[in-house]
């Protein structure tokens, strides 16, 4: 049955407030309520392009909706919003909340965003966390959600609102409380509270990194986009080179110089090249194909595939997204980017920038400021030794040891001091971090060039050395197939569609669902971890009141701006409220991070 509301859907209950006189009665009897729900509409999803036109303020029976183009002084209004002892209930909240502020310069406080409480309850199932789909979920009833339709942008120009909007604004407040009424009890009774107050406390954060965004040195750029291009085309000139006695064709173009024998950017030439002219038979030209092929031309390809796709995710791309009011980059975040609970990020995507590379060097300080880095360090394998409590693991981050040169003496019976970095504890590390993924014999022994027999007996002897990382591993895979669902440290679920044994690929499915309960409680909990630390970081900068902000996450790594003179305090802050963050989470392991302060996001 869908949970009862107050609302008529047709003609809903509002107040269209559009003078200070009002403004101000709505806000005194706004101030007595203990919940209300907190809309916004504009022109823009950009915060700074945006021009904000309502501002929706609901209880239970009423909307009250407040023409942004009108009122001028919104203090009555800012002390509600504000006022940490009233519930506000949000739908997609990191938008409205981002709105307000870059609008109003008013921060929304203790919200509950119906978006994310619905991802968490869903999470794994891949449903949608709209307004219309939970309308129609929780309450049984139909929503107009055709944005387009309602010109909102043209309504900005003549400030005319018409019934239909003023509609479409009050339902978007009043819906929200049915909603959240029937979220609330599921959160409840799956023992996922916790983790719901977790992501809706880091909301704020997420929204001010996007507020904030990072500056970016545009010619510096253009110049590594420059070296990359020409790494590109010497390595296709190699490969050309390389592969031209293959070819008894061979032909000149109007310069003189040799043509190329095939298309390196056609996955059926390339095939055609490896099985007709090489003989490997390969069945496909992907990544886990080539990498596994121990043949040069495979290895040039993918180094030169690496330049393509670096220059073609970013080059010019990302320098079109730098907005033209602030002059900076403000990515979109989601904060539940993943079934694990991690971040996704988008226009541009920072994750997929990779660690040391000359883009790094590209995103500065403005100045008189600086950047400050800190990551944690091998934050999930401490998380494994925590789940596992395999004493080896434990002892090694206990002693402060260099976990992948002691798996590496281990397995190759060395002492630690003659384990070689990059050839025994290359191959450790890889062993290491390829276990919290699932990944088997086979992708090890391409990772690290080995046979798939000579990768099967590695992992034998890791897991003889290692043998309750082995039997953790094996329970968190069963646990997840019996009980439809992996936890995290944190408290967050990612639910499983039961495989069915009358399906064709049901052994397929199983094995899916393994491989996803081993890697979702160990990359779930560092989401949760730097979650956490990202809400501990901001409290500790606003308490101290020093010039710092957060500016962006990838994965295990925080990145603040900071003033000059106070960027080493910041360091020490940031790094101190990352560790509690994550000695919250673990309690048999230690946690250690690490930082630096610079001109340039480096690390």
């Amino acid at each position: 049955m869908p949970e009862s509301y107050s609302f008529n859907i047709t003609s809903p209950s509002y107040e269209y407030i559009t003078s200070q006189e009002k403004l101000v009665e709505a806000a005194r009897i706004l101030l007595g309520e203990k919940v209300i729900a907190v809309d916004t509409e504009g022109t823009s999803l950009d915060y700074y392009y945006n021009k904000l036109l309502l501002v929706q303020i609901g209880t239970p029976e009423k909307a009250y909706i407040f023409d942004a183009i009108k009122i001028k002084d919104w203090a009555p209004l800012k002390k509600i919003i504000e006022d940490p002892g009233i519930l506000k209930i949000v739908q997609n909240g990191k938008f409205d909340y981002g709105i307000i502020k870059a609008a109003l310069g008013i921060e929304i406080t203790n919200i509950y965003d119906t978006m994310l409480a619905e991802q968490i309850i869903v999470n794994g199932f891949k449903q949608s966390a709209s307004l219309g789909t939970m309308a129609k979920k929780y309450l049984e009833i139909t929503l107009d959600k055709n944005y387009e339709s309602y010109q909102w942008d043209k309504v900005g120009v003549s400030g005319n609102f018409q019934k239909n909007h003023l509609n479409y604004a009050a339902l978007d407040a009043l819906v929200l409380f049915p909603i959240f009424h029937k979220q609330w009890e599921i959160l409840n009774k799956e023992g996922l509270v916790k983790i719901a107050r977790l992501e809706f406390s880091v909301l704020p954060v997420v929204a001010e990194m996007e507020l904030t965004g990072s500056h970016i040195d545009v010619a510096k750029w253009r110049g590594v986009i420059v070296d990359l291009r020409l790494k590109r085309q010497e390595t296709a000139k190699k490969i050309q080179d390389e592969i031209r006695p293959l070819f008894s064709y061979n032909q000149m173009d109007l310069f003189g110089n040799l043509s190329d024998s095939i298309n390196l950017n056609s996955q059926q030439q390339i095939l055609e090249l490896f099985n007709d002219r090489l003989g490997l038979s390969l069945p496909s030209t992907g990544v886990k194909v080539l990498s596994s092929t121990n043949h040069p031309i495979a290895k040039m390809l993918l180094e030169y595939r690496a330049s393509e796709k670096l220059i073609s995710a970013f080059g010019e791309n990302l320098l079109a997204k730098i907005n033209k009011v602030t002059g900076r980059l403000h990515p979109d975040f989601q904060q539940i980017g993943a079934a694990t609970g991690r971040f996704s990020c988008s226009s541009p995507n920072l994750q997929q920038i990779p660690r040391g590379s000359q883009f790094r060097s590209c995103f500065v300080a403005e100045k008189g400021r600086k950047l400050v880095t800190v990551d944690y360090s091998q934050q999930e394998l401490r998380v494994l030794a925590e789940y596992s409590e395999d004493p080896t693991l434990v002892a090694a981050y206990k002693e402060k040891k260099d976990l992948h040169t002691v798996t590496a003496a281990m397995m190759y019976g060395i002492p630690e001091e003659r384990v070689r970095k990059d050839v025994e504890r290359q191959a450790s590390k890889t062993i290491n971090f390829g276990l919290m993924y699932g990944r088997g014999a086979s992708s090890l022994a391409a990772q690290i060039g080995v046979n798939q027999e000579e990768a099967k007996k590695l992992l034998d002897l890791y897991f003889k050395k290692f043998s309750k990382v082995k039997v953790w591993l094996d329970w968190a895979a069963k646990f997840a197939v019996e009980n439809g669902y992996s936890t995290t440290l944190g408290g967050r679920k990612r639910y499983y569609i039961p495989a069915d044994p009358g399906d064709p690929n049901y052994l397929k499915m199983v094995s899916d669902i393994e491989r996803k309960g081993k890697n979702t409680p160990i990359q779930g909990s560092g989401a949760d971890m730097i979650k956490y630390a990202l809400i501990f970081i901001r409290d500790r900068f606003r308490k101290e009141k020093i010039d710092a902000r957060i500016i962006h996450t990838v994965h295990d790594e925080i990145v603040c701006d900071a003033e000059a003179s106070v960027a080493d305090d910041a360091l020490r802050m940031q790094k101190e409220e990352m560790l509690r963050a994550g000695e919250l989470l673990l309690k048999k392991v230690p946690i250690d991070a690490s930082g630096v302060v610079s001109e340039v996001w480096e690390h």
